[in-house]
């Protein structure tokens, strides 16, 4: 019997991940095709777009049969990031990731400029250097051949769905920045002030629509036969994961992980400015979310391991071993860090290191760095839309393992609500492609829902939360008056 078949593709930091799901459900498979990003000094963080489009090639090849019932795709990506191509798709640079800070001066020549985003994007942005506007103004000073030669400046998923339908189209909220989201156009005096033609800018359009079908094309690369399927033009990362787990239907705090974390509190609250975290207008979702992304989640589990030349299942299991009194304070700003402090200069740490300390509590401190770095962006949020939160719903690879809850616990102090699905993102973006059949959003999540697990605080996780928790802040403060007498 012929299913209706849903794909749900994620242009991600480390990977290409698809989903291959019944429109009631039934998850059939799950394909991931591996990326290699370029790191180099001066906070560079490339990656070549066309290797995205030989990931999906291969996706879709190792579906195999599956091919023949899918009905439509949505999609998914990492922002914000900028893919520079010509009139026929073809890239015109590398692509600069949103891990890529080289833009530092520029995002300081922004700020002052223009200075709060609220009147100019219509949001809360920060003028950070992973910014789409400052990285923009960086090639237009170093690289001016690059903005002669390029009709379209998409994000990574819009040039996926550029190569499926032949369409130049974004959403408003992976294009912010570049265009004002309430007005949902682009925003000449930034275009003015970067230097560069305010026409590469997409048609907008909300994420939930249609960009079209596939060309005749992309079937012929993708081996597929049905000339009906449609894509969506799809959402950021963030957003997806967001829809998945339920957050753009139901105000909620959440935290989901992967490289970065998306963290945040989504609410029917009215709300415009939160100085430090985006916040997403209900022009863009169903709901307002405050929210921030951090700049190692992922990244620093990954880091330890390679530390230890241990494997991450190893790193979650000697976590569960540590004794408590010994874990030490880290910082997971290995990379620098995003939310709430949009700080490109400061670096990581591990403090009150304990001579009788082994690789377990390293481990331990690590997780609880990581889950701490996020309470800072939900307390952030919580400030702004002067509230608090008692329970947090957890999405993405960490949602997912149990081995976290023991760490959330004795972080957040709070109550857990862990969705069980391996990868929020892919699960969002298939939720897009169901949105394409029914054209609504309540059902498409309700149907495509993943299970949820609960968890609660003990007393002692919640005295724990609290102690650890002042210790780590006053950390964080230390290394920043550091950092700043340095410079």
């Amino acid at each position: 019997m012929s299913r209706e078949v849903l794909v749900g593709l994620d242009v991600g930091t480390s990977s290409v991940k698809a989903l291959f799901i019944t429109a009631a459900g039934e998850v059939i498979d799950r394909i991931e095709s591996k990326l290699t990003t370029q790191y180099r000094t001066g906070n560079v963080a490339e990656q070549d777009a066309n290797d995205y489009w030989r990931a999906v090639i291969e996706i879709f090849d190792r579906a195999g049969s599956i091919r023949d019932e899918i009905v439509s795709i949505g999609l998914s990506g990492q922002t914000p990031s900028v893919v520079c191509i010509d009139e026929v798709g073809n890239p015109t640079y590398p692509v600069l990731i949103w891990q890529d800070a080289r833009a530092t001066k520029e995002a300081a020549q922004l700020d002052a400029h223009f200075g709060n985003p609220v009147p100019v994007i219509g949001t809360s942005l920060p003028w950070s250097a992973s910014a789409c506007a400052a990285k923009l103004l960086w090639l237009s000073r170093h690289e001016p051949d690059v903005v002669a030669k390029t009709r379209w400046v998409l994000q990574p998923k819009d040039f996926i769905g550029f190569k499926l339908s032949a369409n130049a189209i974004s959403d408003p909220w992976s294009s912010k920045g570049l265009c004002n989201v309430l007005t949902k156009a682009a925003i000449p005096e930034v275009f003015d002030f970067v230097g560069w033609d305010a026409r590469v800018t997409p048609a907008l359009m909300d994420g939930t629509a249609s960009r079209g079908k596939l060309t005749q094309s992309a079937r012929n690369e993708l081996g597929l036969r049905n000339p009906e399927i449609e894509v969506s033009v799809g959402l950021s990362d963030a957003m997806c994961g967001m829809l998945s787990i339920g957050a753009l239907t139901e105000p909620k705090a959440f935290v989901i992980t992967g490289t970065s974390a998306i963290v945040g509190i989504a609410t029917e609250q009215q709300v415009s400015d939160a100085a430090g975290l985006y916040v997403i207008p209900q022009t863009c979702a169903p709901l307002n979310v405050v929210y921030g992304p951090t700049q190692s989640s992922g990244a620093s589990v990954d880091w330890i391991a390679k530390l230890f030349s241990i494997s991450i299942d190893q790193v979650m299991d000697s976590a569960q071993e540590a004794e408590l009194s010994l874990v030490p304070i880290y910082l997971p700003y290995i990379s620098g860090e995003r939310a709430p402090i949009w700080r490109t200069d400061i670096r990581g740490s591990f403090s009150y290191v304990d001579a009788a300390a082994t690789k377990n509590e390293f481990c331990a401190g690590v997780l609880e760095g990581i889950s701490f770095a996020e309470r800072t962006v939900l307390d952030a949020a919580a400030k702004t839309l002067k509230t608090s939160y008692s329970a947090v719903t957890l999405g993405g690879h960490a949602g997912n393992d149990h081995r976290w809850d023991s760490v959330r616990l004795r972080t957040l102090g709070k109550d857990l609500v862990r969705k069980t699905d391996i990868d929020s993102t892919t699960r969002g973006a298939a939720m897009l492609a169901r949105v394409l059949l029914t054209g609504s959003i309540a059902d498409s999540v309700e149907a495509l829902a993943p299970t949820s697990e609960f968890s609660i605080p003990t007393g002692s996780d919640v005295q724990y939360a609290q102690q650890r928790y002042q210790e780590f802040l006053t950390m964080r403060e230390m290394t920043l008056e550091l950092i700043d007498n340095r410079n």
